[in-house]
């Protein structure tokens, strides 16, 4: 099976189709901030509102952050050529972090000091989230639709500025774990998981389900983010005679991890979170199978018959153009179109003068949200829009189906 081409390459294509476009300016990564335009406090004035984003558009993982901010400006320029939102336009300052905590934090010190954005949204990552969600709390700075299920986030008491609009990593753990123990029949777990805050509270929540069959975790191992170094890992755990490994990692790693344990003749099943980018994992992935299990948060985006899903691929094509919008389509990328017309629908709930605190408001309170066919709804006391998860595996041989649906619910 040939190797796919090189995440250094994958990222330059992106970031080409991604630069395409009209109606809305980006800052990426290191790009020259003086020559941005200036933005009131708070990121508005009388014709713009302003959001920020940190997340990853360059290194290893860069596919998420690229693929996360396409959807989000797809939403964003159809509604910027309908005349925006009670006049303004939505714009989007974007600051490479890198998948880095430091580097995130950095970028959130720089929205605060600046006092140029309305709101912070579309971040990726646990160990990022870490870093920027105090930073924000202090600042008042509403943080929004971040790509992590971490369990910190969804305390509302502790973070009143956040909103989720996905499930909880402690739901993708449940249903992986019940869908092996019933159905596969399988028993003997271990875990190798990234060794940052990412993978100690991915780690928390398999624990905790797995007690709840009475399981023990056999074996456990831990590689360094942003790195491919997994083999002495995966050693350790050949030698708990493992049914199953819950893999806890990124697209890139899990694709390591994935690869060379069927190299050393191992036939575990193997589960990974949404976090992975199903697609991309199948494309790095030397031989996927039904023993490969993905979770998945958003609904197929390639075949779903859902309105929402609709016009995920009609506003796609009006940005991206045909071929373009076809390579970008993905669950990540129908999130950030999600996160686009979330934020767009508050906006438009709200009651002027527009204020951070009201958008917040509006956001948790005002009840139900529907993005088409799509209901995003916060219970009372909860910051967590959705607990739809849907479990796939990679054994249908289909590269353009992403996997074979299992459960979806």
């Amino acid at each position: 099976m040939a190797k796919p081409e090189t995440n250094v390459t994958r990222s330059v294509d992106l970031c080409r189709l991604l630069c395409r476009g009209r109606g809305l300016w980006l800052s990426i990564g290191i790009a020259l901030l003086a020559g941005l335009p200036s933005a009131a406090d708070m990121g508005l004035d009388p014709t713009t509102v302003t959001f920020g984003q940190s997340a990853c558009y360059t290194g290893p993982n860069s596919d998420l952050g690229l693929r996360y901010r396409s959807g989000i400006l797809a939403a964003f320029d159809l509604q910027n050529e309908r005349g925006g939102v009670k006049g303004k336009s939505l714009e989007l300052l974007a600051l490479d972090d890198g998948y880095e905590p430091g580097r995130a934090a950095a970028n959130a010190d720089r929205f605060v000091a600046e006092d140029d954005v309305f709101a912070v949204i579309g971040g990726v990552g646990t160990p990022t989230a870490k870093r920027i969600a105090p930073i924000l709390r202090t600042a008042k700075v509403p943080f929004i639709g971040h790509v992590t299920g971490a369990d910190f986030l969804r305390d509302l008491r502790r973070f009143p500025n956040v909103v989720n609009l996905r499930a909880g990593y402690d739901d993708e753990t449940r249903k992986l774990v019940e869908h092996i123990v019933k159905d596969r029949g399988k028993s003997r777990f271990g875990v190798i998981y990234q060794d940052d805050a990412f993978g100690r509270s991915v780690l928390r929540n398999y624990k905790a389900v797995l007690d709840e069959h009475n399981l023990p975790i056999l074996a456990k191992a831990v590689f360094s983010r942003n790195t491919h170094a997994v083999h002495a890992g995966l050693f350790s755990l050949a030698k708990a005679d493992l049914d199953a490994i819950l893999i806890v990692g990124t697209y890139a790693s899990n694709s390591e991890i994935i690869n060379t344990a069927s190299a050393l003749g191992h036939d575990y099943i193997m589960a990974n979170l949404s976090f992975v980018l199903s697609d991309e994992l199948r494309r790095r992935v030397d031989a996927p199978s039904d023993k490969i299990l993905v979770t998945e948060v958003m609904p197929d985006p390639k075949e779903s018959n859902s309105r929402f899903v609709q016009s995920f691929h009609r506003d796609m094509r009006a940005r991206y153009g045909e071929p373009a919008a076809a390579d970008l389509l993905s669950e990540v990328t129908l999130e950030g179109y999600l996160l686009g017309r979330f934020v767009i629908g508050v906006l438009e709930r709200m009651e002027d003068p527009w204020t951070r605190e009201g958008f917040l408001a509006t956001a948790l309170t005002s009840g139900p949200l529907a993005v088409d066919d799509w209901i995003v709804h916060f219970a009372p006391g909860t910051n967590t829009g959705s607990d739809y998860i849907r479990l796939i595996d990679l054994g249908d041989g289909d590269s353009d189906k992403g996997g074979l649906a299992l459960e979806e619910g």
